[in-house]
């Protein structure tokens, strides 16, 4: 349903208490089907496809303009789970970024990185954290699977959220709708960052890893965030 108004405290509460629930099913569901040992699965072409259409489609759907709607902390959850989501698809193998085919389509309301790779991975990659985190905010869950890392902080009603994760063929939808994504040079690492419903989203990637920051905060502690994240790395 459509949202003409903006949401009290408790209608947005029931948001987060249908939403959150499925990303941890969803968490849970693949880390049992990891632990069966399944076998590597390929997309066929016919997937493939109906990717791209529910893609197209998804542009001309209004959840965007729901998920505008719904207030800043609703949408960050959302946002995130669909990362966690989109990441965590193709659990059942893993990639290296140094062969890999990025495809990024702006449409009206969403901007979707779509992202194929080819060559396996190597073992032993290890996940880090940021080491600087502005004042104030707190840890309040930390999360680590075998493909991902999720950090969330919090400091009154602003909110931080810090995710990793090893580069898989997957698709990333971010919320751009009435913004243009901005790029910055930070350690010689291009960033991507769009400023929208007051909320920093950056992301960038490694050979190994894709990173993203949600973030109420200034521009200047973006920065200093995401150079904390890349010092960890090296």
């Amino acid at each position: 349903m459509m949202y003409d108004k903006v949401l009290t405290d408790e209608e947005l509460d029931k948001l987060l208490i249908e939403y959150m629930p499925k990303a941890d099913a969803l968490l849970d569901q693949l880390e049992e089907e990891r632990d069966k040992d399944v076998e590597p699965h390929v997309f066929s072409k016919g997937y493939k496809r109906k990717l791209k259409k529910t893609i197209k489609e998804y542009s001309r759907t209004p959840m965007q303009k729901r998920l505008a709607n719904i207030g800043k902390y609703a949408a960050a959850i959302l946002i995130a789970f669909i990362l966690t989501n989109s990441i965590l698809i193709a659990t059942v193998q893993a990639y290296r970024e140094k062969v890999f085919e990025t495809i990024v389509t702006v449409y009206d309301r969403f901007t979707s990185i779509i992202i194929k790779v080819e060559e396996p991975i190597s073992e032993g990659l290890s996940f880090t954290e940021p080491s600087y985190i502005p004042d104030g905010f707190e840890v309040i869950k930390d999360k680590q699977t075998d493909i991902t890392r999720k950090i969330n902080y919090m400091n009154g009603n602003r909110i931080i959220i810090y995710m990793q994760g090893i580069i898989t063929n997957e698709e990333i939808r971010i919320d751009t709708e009435g913004t243009t994504i901005e790029e910055m040079k930070i350690n010689n690492q291009i960033i991507k960052y769009v400023f929208n419903k007051d909320m920093y989203i950056a992301y960038w990637n490694d050979d190994n890893f894709i990173y993203s920051v949600n973030a109420e905060v200034s521009f200047e502690e973006l920065v200093k965030i995401i150079e904390g994240i890349i010092e960890n790395t090296k």
